[in-house]
């Protein structure tokens, strides 16, 4: 029963690591996007529950045109949008953004309504999720070896 949980830990562990190599990929890949001019819709924070917490997010919305098609996008960042546990630190990020404001969009030339404003990765807390349960197992495979 030991190994299995160390087994299932170093496995969660590896899937995690991956996962976590997919972002990053994706990130490195963005650093080419094209990029084109915009214009901030919108520009407020958004609340986003996560267990008995409440995070708070830029939500900000913007047009832009690619290939002569009108697009609009809300992608602030590659990959998971930056949380704050204090909305200051949301509003102030949001604050960057007025209504009219001219951006900078980055697009994905393959799929060009991909689109964001920041090209740093948001990896989220997806890793470390996945690095803390698999650790977890791991711990308990070993704890129940040196009990038994």
């Amino acid at each position: 029963m030991n190994g299995l949980f160390i087994v299932l830990g170093l496995i969660i562990l590896v899937i995690g690591w991956f996962f976590q190599r997919g972002v990053r990929a994706k990130g490195a890949k963005a650093q080419q996007w094209p990029t084109t001019a915009g214009t901030v819709i919108s520009s407020q924070i958004a609340a986003i529950p996560m267990g008995n917490n409440t995070m708070m997010t830029p939500a900000v919305v913007y047009s832009y045109s690619v290939g002569g098609q009108q697009l609009e996008g809300s992608g602030y960042r590659v990959g998971a949008p930056p949380l704050f546990n204090k909305p200051a630190k949301a509003q102030a990020l949001a604050d960057r953004f007025r209504a009219g404001q001219q951006v900078t969009v980055h697009y994905d030339p393959a799929q060009p309504t991909t689109a964001a404003l920041d090209l740093q990765v948001g990896e989220g807390y997806g890793p470390l999720m996945v690095y803390s349960f698999g650790a977890t197992f791991v711990g308990l495979g070993v704890l129940f070896s040196f009990i038994h």
